[in-house]
């Protein structure tokens, strides 16, 4: 199987991007295959976590054509999981044919320089990794592909494409798996949004002081911002809130951590990168 960029290639850039964006105020995970995220890992300060599943895309025949491939039995597994730990999913959407490292060659650029903005860099914005790279979240990536997902619980296969975009008539068509049109979340844009607590629907842990909610209560997500200005500066005994999908936080348990029922690691493999941003780091005034 070719792949358009590596995937440890996508873990590194976006590692980098986050670790120059928020500097000290960012802390990076890389969870096992089947380990949620423990609190107990986390920085002892107020702010938010996600995570991100990252993937790639697969090349056909000439390299005209890339398929990002969805192995349906991990996301049934993240469907399985509290609505708070699901991850986002994270992929390129390529402007070029062939692998990354081939189109940049031909463009008389080196490769190696994509994962970087800076100012002096030899990346032309459109090849600059950020640019290209786009998430959804667990839940949209599960309504595109609800088809593939009941053919997978009745004995079908455990692979699907949930986006194809060919380049055959020499521009990007994007097919994806459902046949309607779909919105994704441009990388830059998805950390500004949750620089300013994200949406509402979107999967995220929240950490605040524990004399900031009431027990057994519920927060809304347009109160989670201001509560997160009010810890910046405090040291507090914290608490953990898990967004439900719906607009409200809720008071969530230390998660299960690893579990020891996977299948062959070989198959199962996760490229989960579990973000922690500091209170201090996000847009909240």
């Amino acid at each position: 199987m070719v792949v358009s960029v590596p995937e440890k290639t996508l873990e590194h850039w976006a590692s980098i991007y986050l670790t120059y964006r928020y500097r000290s105020h960012a802390a990076l995970w890389w969870p096992t295959s089947g380990e949620d995220i423990h609190v107990g890992y986390l920085p002892p300060s107020a702010g938010k976590a996600v995570q991100l599943e990252l993937k790639t895309t697969t090349l056909k025949t000439k390299g005209d054509v890339h398929d990002v491939k969805i192995d349906l039995w991990q996301l049934d597994n993240y469907l399985a999981k509290p609505y708070h730990l699901r991850p986002f999913y994270v992929f390129p959407v390529p402007h070029w044919t062939d692998t990354l490292e081939a189109a940049a060659t031909a463009a008389g650029l080196p490769v190696a320089e994509l994962g970087f903005g800076r100012a002096n860099s030899y990346t032309p914005t459109p090849w600059w990794f950020a640019s290209w790279t786009v998430a959804m979240t667990t839940d949209d990536v599960a309504a595109i592909l609800s088809t593939q997902l009941a053919n997978y619980h009745a004995g079908g296969t455990s692979k699907a494409s949930l986006v194809r975009f060919s380049f055959k008539t020499g521009t990007r068509l994007t097919k994806w798996a459902d046949g309607k049109r779909h919105r994704t979340i441009p990388w830059q844009s998805l950390w500004t949004k949750l620089d300013e607590c994200g949406r509402r629907n979107w999967p995220q842990i929240v950490r605040v002081p524990a004399a900031f909610v009431r027990s057994g209560a519920s927060v809304s997500h347009a109160d989670i911002r201001g509560l997160l200005a009010e810890a910046r500066d405090g040291d507090e005994e914290l608490v953990t809130l898990g967004s439900t999908g719906e607009g409200t936080f809720e008071l969530v348990d230390e998660p299960s951590g690893y579990r020891d029922d996977l299948p062959d690691r070989d198959e199962r493999i996760d490229h989960r990168i579990a973000v922690f941003l500091g209170a201090a780091a996000l847009q909240l005034d």
